[in-house]
């Protein structure tokens, strides 16, 4: 019965990802046979393939940290991991964010030299 409790919550958050997953849509041909003419269009492709798979980990990550602050039940020790758990999911998805917006900013002066 306590394995139930915990899948129940992860299929309910899981099944719309799963459905939307159609969505995310990244050419993995071009991205293993390097179907791109430059190091800045190379690069580009690579970090938006990283934001592709790093989102939704990322989004799976702080529905599970959510999971974790409700199921604490007031434990200290189970509320720091989830503060954790959380604070990681964030860095997480912040750098890799951050990495895709500076490749996009700097493609056309990356691409002058």
């Amino acid at each position: 019965m306590s394995n139930f409790k915990l899948l129940t919550p992860l299929i309910v958050f899981l099944t719309p990802l799963f459905a939307s997953a159609e969505k995310l849509t990244l050419d993995y041909k071009a991205l293993l046979d390097l179907k791109c003419d430059t190091i800045p269009a190379c690069l580009e492709l690579l970090f938006s393939a990283a934001v592709t798979i790093a989102f939704p980990i990322a989004v799976i990550f702080i529905l599970w940290s959510g999971f974790l602050f409700v199921s604490a039940g007031g434990n200290p020790e189970k509320i720091k991991t989830a503060r954790t758990t959380l604070l990681w999911a964030i860095i997480g998805l912040t750098v890799i964010i951050g990495a895709w917006t500076l490749s996009v900013a700097f493609k056309d002066s990356f691409l002058e030299l």
